[in-house]
Parts: structure tokens; sequence; C-alpha cells
């Protein structure tokens, strides 16, 4: 920790407008050490990547295990805060008449999708290979999902996979019937409006993923957070600091939206079944015992799909941020 006379390093990062994040937001939880400012941003991502403002953020939690694989050092210290985690049964979408009800029914399908190294996609195809479907019997085209999506990233694409010219998007191809199903992280424009003409390819998501992590004990991480690398290096004390404030946050954020049952109004009964399934912490951060089989799962994955040259040992992909907090001696949780 920094000495009396040392002034608290500010440290910026921008996030999405997450719940965990009220306490931090609120003043009710305050990092030790550091002059931790959130920036609650929809282009989080971009902002983390592009913006000379902010010190890191939320960052996509494949394409870290992307780099650490190819060898490359990152720009970012990456710490396991799971600021974006969630089950993907709910990311698949068909048109209303589909006969389509699980991703068991996918093979040979045309499908959709707003960005092929994403960490949500990377686990809905683990979904779908779980389900016994072979991903290259599968027509797959990367495109812009509906008009308020954003335009897909310029990544390198697999044989099979094919990009789609921005001026049509995979919605109106889907309603057309130039493809089965689209995947993608968030409902496409209209989903929720009256006579939509899509709809999820599990109707009951709920039911599909309380299955899948009785089958799998898998709560897929899809975003982590990453602290610039020379800020780091120049104070190592704040990525504790940060680690810290961000895990306290959660945990006030978590007894809090269990005692306010009336929004919505079953949502105690909701927590309720959740922790009596997964756990009283059920979404905890830290490299322990609950996460590593997570953590060792969507290593398994890109190896399999192709994203790695070789595999990646589940217990290296935070080794630097267990290495900067055993300076501390802090439990890793």
């Amino acid at each position: 920790m920094p000495t009396p006379d040392k002034t608290a390093p500010m440290v910026k990062l921008a996030i999405r407008n997450y719940d965990s994040l009220w306490p931090l937001a609120m003043g009710d939880v305050r990092a030790e050490g550091v002059d931790l400012r959130i920036e609650r941003s929809a282009n989080a991502l971009d902002r983390a990547l592009k913006d000379p403002a902010v010190d890191g953020g939320e960052i996509s939690f494949a394409r870290h295990i992307q780099r650490l694989a190819n060898g490359e050092k990152s720009r970012w210290i990456e710490i396991p805060a799971y600021v974006m985690r969630g089950f993907t049964q709910r990311c698949i979408y068909v048109r209303r008449d589909s006969k389509l009800v699980d991703a068991a029914d996918l093979a040979g399908k045309r499908i959709g999708t707003n960005e092929w190294p994403a960490s949500g996609n990377t686990w809905t195809r683990a979904m779908i290979r779980e389900r016994g479907v072979a991903l290259d019997t599968i027509r797959w085209t990367v495109g812009k999902v509906s008009v308020n999506y954003k335009l897909p990233p310029n990544d390198d694409l697999p044989s099979g996979v094919a990009f789609q010219s921005p001026d049509r998007t995979l919605l109106d191809m889907l309603l057309e019937g130039d493809l089965d199903a689209i995947m993608a992280p968030w409902p496409p424009d209209g989903f929720h409006d009256p006579g939509s003409g899509v709809r999820r390819l599990y109707v009951d998501f709920r039911a599909a993923e309380r299955a899948y992590w009785q089958r799998t004990h898998v709560y897929p991480v899809r975003h982590i957070v990453g602290i610039r690398r020379d800020l780091v290096e120049r104070h190592p004390w704040i990525v504790r600091g940060v680690y810290d404030a961000l895990d306290a946050s959660r945990h006030a954020a978590t007894k809090a939206q269990r005692e306010m049952p009336e929004a919505p109004p079953w949502s105690m009964a909701e927590w309720e079944e959740t922790v009596d399934l997964m756990g009283e912490d059920f979404q905890p951060y830290g490299t322990g015992p609950s996460n590593r089989p997570m953590i060792a799962a969507l290593c398994d994955e890109l190896l399999a799909q192709g994203f790695l040259r070789r595999a990646v040992d589940p217990d290296r992909v935070f080794a630097e941020w267990e290495e900067l907090m055993d300076r501390e001696g802090v439990v890793h949780g």
C-alpha cells in the first residue's frame, strides 16, 4: 500500500452501467489507496481500448486469453472482476413460426452473429457444441444484427464464416428467410414489441439455463476488468485497491438487491431459487475453486473453436494479478 506521504493515484475505469457498481457510484464503497473513478458507459469496451482519458475498464475475457496464448504482452493488467457474466441459452433468436426449439436442432442451419471472437458468442457456440452439434455443419454469417446494433469489428474469420454487407441487417435476413437464427448478446430491434416476428430459440430459457448449470456447473464470464500496465508499474498497490473495491461493491449490491422484493415483485423468490441451485455467493470474483472450472472451460473452448495456437493453463490466466495480490498477502477468493 502507499506510504502516508503519497497521494492516492487516480484510476478512471470505463464500465457499463451494471447494478454491481452502484455502491461505488453512490460512495457507499470506497477504494483503499486509490482515487477510483468509475465512468459508467454504454460503449465501455471501446473506451477501454481507445480512449486515452481512461485508465482501462471493461475488456473481453476471450480476447485476453487469446493474447495470452499468442505470447502478447497486454497493455493491461487483467483482474478477475467479472463485471459481465451470464448464461447464453437466451442469446439465440429465431422467427416466431420457426420449428427450431433447441440448440440440438441447429446442425446444418444458417446462423448470423454480431461478432465472431466475442466471449459471449464463444460461450454460445460452446453451448451448441455441448448439445452435440458440430460448428462446421452450420453456415455462419457475421454482420450488423439490426439498426441499433453497432457494426461488427473487422476480425479475421475462419473458413466457412462470411461477412454480410452492412446494407442488410441480420434481422432482415432472418425475417426474409435467408437465415434460420441469430446469435447475439442482446435481442434485435423490436424483439419486445407486440407482434414481433422473432422469439428466442429457447422460449423457457430460464429452464434451459438452469439445466445447463446442473450439467456443467459453469456460469459463463464475458467481460473482466483491465488496468493500464504503465499505471500499475508506477503504482502496483492499485491492483489490490481496485479489485477489493469492485468486489465489495458487488457484495453490497447483491445484499441490497436481495432485500428489495418490490422490483420486480417476485425477485425475492428468484433470488432464493438461485441460491438454492447455485449457492449463496453464486457470482464470485477471483480465481478460487468456484471459478476455476469456468476459466478452464473457456480456455478449452477457445482451443476447440480454433482461436488459440496452443492450450492455455487456466492457472496462468490471471497470473500477473495473483503475483501482485500476493505482495499484499491477499487470498485470491
